[in-house]
């Protein structure tokens, strides 16, 4: 009686183990994820275990490592899986590939997950798998992008009106200032400027959402060779956007374009120092740190703000940060009785809304080591889509606040120096 009652409640105890850690993932939460599944590894099945060590390598940038992970999962244990899992691993399948600019796979693993496993997804999560099908379709026969960096490079860098971080691009011969922005999920380029630098249109169509939920219709595009400076990128796929959807002729302000993070991305370690150059290191360097993640194609950073542990998106494209819908809900009482409320205008390309936000005052953040206090930062009541899952959005008052901000996406890390 002892044995198969001990054995039951190891049974139990493995299956709680495996929904908790499903439950992390689900919620993004990948540091600790790590330490869990350290912990706890010996306590999974062995399809989960893959599954979530998957999860956790896609998540740090280990693109290889994660494919050939789910390589195994699917091959030897496809069964095991429930369709949901099965949705969610070939979903993870075609971000790794993505991220390796091998959009005719990724193509061929989304394409499973929609029409093999999509009964197991919900009608918004269809749609949107559904609109980033039609984005990297049109990219299946396009070599990867390529980058020829040998040596680090010097790229100098201005501000537009809205202090916007600026870098010059050159295409067919024809050169643009555009916005580096490290909260595009692919680089954008208005239509007529697409035309203007020889960037080739697709006939494709391809629904995009901006920051306020919104769709915009847009095509794809490629720029077989684009010049950052002297840093040379081919085959670089861009969302070809109506220029309407880029212009606020109200502030006498128009985007031409923005290069968005699969470029970033491939530089490995960038330095920005503040309103002079941008550097790309050709040799990462290597630091005791480890505060940052990929969900997709956005950069997560984990650092503290008022003393509690948070999760904010990177965007250098953003002049200010702000808290999310999230974070409201979880601090709601404590916001409403030291905060200031007050409307705000919110958006970008495709859209503007008026939103109430509370206004936080001398918020104290400690980010890799580093300890600053901002003036205020807006705290969001609604529930904007590219911040939903997280505590908010890490705009250019705090990420420009030191000399040198350093992104690294070898070792995954936020730092600053002054």
């Amino acid at each position: 009686m002892f044995a198969l009652s001990f054995t039951a409640c190891t049974h139990k105890s493995n299956q709680l183990t495996e929904k908790r850690l499903l439950k992390i993932i689900e919620n993004k939460d990948y540091f600790r994820l790590e330490i869990l599944l350290k912990e706890k590894r010996s306590e999974l099945s062995k399809d989960i275990a893959l599954y979530v060590d998957a999860n956790l390598q896609n998540a740090f940038n280990r693109t290889g490592q994660s494919l050939q992970l789910i390589d195994v999962l699917l091959s030897h244990y496809s069964k095991s899986l429930n369709d949901t899992l099965l949705l969610k691993t070939y979903q993870l399948k075609c971000d790794n590939l993505v991220k390796q600019s091998m959009y005719k796979e990724a193509t061929e693993a989304l394409e499973i997950a929609i029409d093999k496993y999509g009964h197991a997804s919900d009608s918004t999560d269809m749609a949107n798998m559904r609109d980033f099908f039609n984005v990297i379709e049109p990219l299946k026969e396009l070599s990867p992008q390529k980058m020829d960096l040998t040596n680090d490079i010097t790229i100098p860098i201005s501000r537009n009106q809205s202090n916007n971080v600026m870098i010059q691009v050159m295409s067919n011969g024809q050169p643009e200032n555009f916005i580096f922005d490290t909260g595009a999920m692919f680089s954008v380029v208005s239509e007529s400027c697409a035309k203007r630098m020889g960037i080739r249109i697709l006939e494709s169509g391809v629904n995009v959402g901006n920051s306020i939920g919104s769709k915009v219709q847009s095509k794809m595009g490629i720029a077989d060779s684009l010049h950052i400076g002297k840093l040379l990128v081919e085959n670089v796929p861009f969302l070809v956007i109506p220029d309407e959807m880029l212009s606020f002729p109200q502030d006498n302000f128009f985007i031409h374009g923005i290069l968005g993070f699969p470029v970033m991305y491939q530089m490995k370690e960038i330095t920005i120092q503040k309103d002079e150059c941008l550097v790309v290191s050709a040799h990462p360097k290597k630091r005791d740190l480890h505060n940052l993640f990929l969900d997709g194609l956005s950069p997560i950073v984990q650092f503290e703000a008022e003393g509690d542990t948070v999760l904010f998106k990177i965007d250098t494209g953003a002049d200010s940060s702000e808290f999310s819908e999230k974070y409201f809900v979880a601090n709601k009482d404590k916001i409403i009785k030291n905060a200031t409320s007050k409307s705000k205008k919110m958006g970008g390309a495709g859209g503007v809304i008026d939103s109430k936000v509370y206004e936080l005052e001398n918020v104290r953040l400690k980010i890799c080591g580093q300890e600053l206090t901002i003036p205020t930062i807006p705290v969001l009541t609604d529930k904007l889509s590219f911040i939903e899952d997280y505590d908010g959005n890490l705009g250019q008052d705090v990420l420009m606040h030191f000399n040198k901000l350093i992104l690294n996406f070898d070792d995954m890390y936020l730092a600053f120096e002054n």
